[in-house]
């Protein structure tokens, strides 16, 4: 087989350029004769002993391994102390029942894992096809017919996939063309010896050769579709032998983040729950900004439901068709961040996906982005995410090419951003940029009788999902709910309902099963008399204000005022505090 090491190199990159899963060809010595990625650097080495590729070469079977790490058959494997491998799949190659070697596919991200698992039956029989196309033509010593891309097994396999595949030689002519870009250029007379210039348009291939057609460019328009185009070279023999384009619907890549962020279905500000006073003037307020796009900030403790006003904002605006992407802006690290939220080129960084990367804002380009916990987004990137919302363009990390973004932005947090602007912490600038209209939702223990509606809602979604018939709660158990607090708001009540549904023997929920929930703080308060729960709240929030207003005589005739109550009761129910 040694003479056919550079076609079957040649093969492999085709594949990896593709597929974007890593390639390796083993003989039947179990030496690495070709191989993409990690396994370049390997070839002429030998694939550790006892792995499956051995055994998959001893027993002439194919396998498909999906987790390496805790598999029965990576078991007794050499490399296992240092494989790094997601999924791998070993399918023999053979030439009259002889197996003369073994084609490799292995993946090390969860991500393209997860795609492949979606389509393994796609992909296994891609590379089955695939083995049997190399084994006839090393049997044939016709590897040359590959090499040139006139194979038309090869042509059938790339022709079966959901993007466009274009191949070029270094001067730029067409060598192949799948069925799937032929159909969408509308064209059917592509010769072996036509120009790419002849079917894209010409400030496309000029991007392209701005690039030396390696990378990825778009979105951009041909004909009436809008694809990302990704440049891979065709690497033989250390020098580059082509080109592969590969063209992806970039309205279908939106449509699938689209109709992920949708599991939920779609919000509207009548699926918020509640009908206290303080909850329908902050809904009215929410409606009348909706249609308006204008930048919101969502202000409130963690768990009032922040992000359900977002998505009802969104969902009764201009751009309800297109994506809402909510960005929790503390639950990425910080060295990603601007990597997830803007993009990257191929080969940004270590660990960079090979083709590169979408970020969140030119995703939902034209859409509504939600910032949640906007005050935990670092002082270097709150510069960066002012020039994007002012200049209206950002740059993927290691890009050198603007990308026009227009989202409207929404924005939420439980922090005290005026405070943290004072402190240098927030950036006075991005916070007058995010707070032309600001909405204050209410905590749940400032919304009455809403915790009851709310309950009862939960109880109906838990019994259902969990196949129970409770009918609701005792008298003792409602009057316990109106008298919490609530300091987790509605994410601590929809966690309390869910654990009474699942342990209530009884027909209606009772304060003993929740009271097994709370701690004894809790049980505690729920065990007071009316009076004395009164008092005690009373209590936390004269507190309160004195923390925030100052207990100086100034500050009491300010709490006075804001809790509508005279100087004189105030000092009264301090005393009996």
């Amino acid at each position: 087989m040694n003479n056919i090491i550079n076609e079957l190199q040649n093969i492999a990159e085709t594949i990896k350029a593709i597929t974007n899963i890593d390639v390796t060809i083993v003989d039947n010595n179990l030496k690495r004769i070709a191989g993409t990625g990690v396994f370049k650097d390997k070839i002429g080495y030998y694939v550790p002993k006892n792995s499956a590729f051995e055994k998959s070469l001893t027993s002439g079977r194919q396998y498909l391994i999906t987790d390496p790490s805790t598999d029965e058959l990576c078991i007794d494997c050499h490399g296992r102390d240092i494989c790094k491998e997601k999924l791998e799949l070993c399918i023999p190659m053979k030439i009259n029942n002889k197996i003369i070697g073994i084609l490799g596919m292995c993946i090390f991200d969860d991500k393209t894992k997860e795609e492949f698992i979606n389509k393994q039956e796609d992909f296994k029989t891609f590379e089955s096809r695939l083995s049997s196309l190399i084994s006839t033509r090393i049997n044939e010593e016709k590897l040359g017919i590959i090499v040139e891309y006139r194979s038309s097994e090869l042509m059938t396999l790339i022709n079966s996939l959901n993007e466009g595949i274009i191949i070029l030689n270094n001067n730029k002519i067409i060598l192949s063309i799948n069925k799937y870009m032929k159909d969408r250029l509308n064209i059917s007379n592509i010769t072996q010896h036509s120009s790419i210039s002849e079917i894209l348009p010409s400030k496309i291939v000029d991007t392209l050769i701005e690039k030396d057609f390696n990378g990825e460019i778009g979105p951009l328009n041909i004909e009436k579709y809008k694809f990302i185009i990704n440049a891979s070279p065709i690497i033989v023999k250390n020098r580059k032998q082509g080109t592969v384009l590969v063209f992806s619907d970039f309205d279908k890549m939106q449509e699938s983040v689209f109709k992920a962020h949708k599991v939920s279905g779609i919000v509207t500000f009548d699926d918020i729950i509640g009908e206290s006073e303080i909850l329908k003037r902050v809904k009215s307020e929410a409606i009348q900004i909706a249609e308006r796009d204008i930048s919101v900030l969502l202000l409130g403790e963690s768990g009032t439901g922040k992000e359900v006003f977002a998505k009802a904002i969104h969902f009764s605006s201009r751009r309800k068709n297109e994506i809402f992407m909510p960005i929790n802006c503390g639950a990425i690290p910080e060295n990603l961040i601007e990597s997830e939220l803007f993009g990257y080129e191929k080969g940004s960084f270590t660990g960079a996906n090979i083709s590169g990367k979408i970020g969140k804002f030119e995703m939902a380009k034209d859409g509504t982005i939600f910032l949640d916990e906007i005050g935990d987004l670092p002082l270097h990137m709150q510069v960066k995410l002012l020039r994007v919302l002012e200049e209206k363009e950002l740059m993927r990390v290691g890009g050198h090419d603007a990308i026009k973004v227009n989202p409207r932005i929404i924005s939420a947090t439980h922090k005290d951003l005026p405070n943290m602007v004072s402190d240098k912490k927030f950036r006075e600038d991005l916070f007058y940029r995010l707070n032309v209209v600001p909405i204050i939702i209410p905590p749940l223990r400032e919304r009455g009788y809403d915790v009851i509606l709310l309950a009862k809602y939960f109880l109906e979604k838990y019994n259902e999902l969990y196949s129970k018939n409770i009918k609701g709660f005792t008298l003792n158990c409602e009057r316990a709910l109106l008298n919490f607090s609530f300091p987790g708001n509605i994410r601590q009540l929809k966690n309390l309902i869910e654990y009474a549904v699942n342990f209530e023997t009884s027909n209606y929920i009772d304060t003993e099963t929740i009271n097994k929930k709370w701690n004894n703080t809790s049980v505690s308060k729920i065990d007071l008399t009316l009076p004395e729960m009164t008092k005690s709240y009373e209590k936390k929030v004269i507190a309160d204000y004195i923390n925030k207003y100052g207990n100086d005589l100034d500050g009491k005739k300010l709490i006075a005022q804001k809790l509508g109550i005279s100087i004189a009761t105030l000092y009264r129910k301090m005393d009996e505090s």
